[in-house]
């Protein structure tokens, strides 16, 4: 799968989880808060993000998974959902092949990279 069909595929989940609004708003706080505050944020909120993911990627749960999260911790969730993208580009410019599975799967596995799964 070329990188232009993973991205769509991911947009379309991001899409299914928040509304552009939200998206807007956590990219003004994101520019607000400034790239250390950013920072300090995606490592305060990187295992409850991680558990977030898998909760969205989990086919038994029939709640809205974002119901009752904080606005921060759904923040830290859009700001890693770029920084991962980004460096997906950097590291498989063309893509990977053999990519299977449906939408929640290939987000969720561009979502929690192994640099986010080291505990601090």
């Amino acid at each position: 799968m070329d990188t232009k069909e993973l991205f769509e595929k991911s947009v379309l989940v991001m899409k299914q989880l928040f509304r552009k609004e939200e998206i807007s708003d956590a990219i003004k706080r994101a520019y607000e808060r400034g790239e250390g505050a950013n920072h300090e944020l995606l490592e305060r909120e990187r295992t409850a993000v991680n558990e977030l993911v898998r909760l969205i990627a989990d086919k038994h749960s029939s709640q809205n998974p974002l119901e009752g999260i904080p606005e921060m911790r759904k923040d830290a969730l859009i700001l890693r959902y770029f920084r991962n993208r980004d460096m997906f580009l950097k590291t498989f410019p063309d893509g990977i092949e053999n990519v299977a599975g449906d939408l929640v799967s290939i987000w969720a596995a561009l979502m929690i990279s192994p640099l986010d799964e080291i505990t601090s």
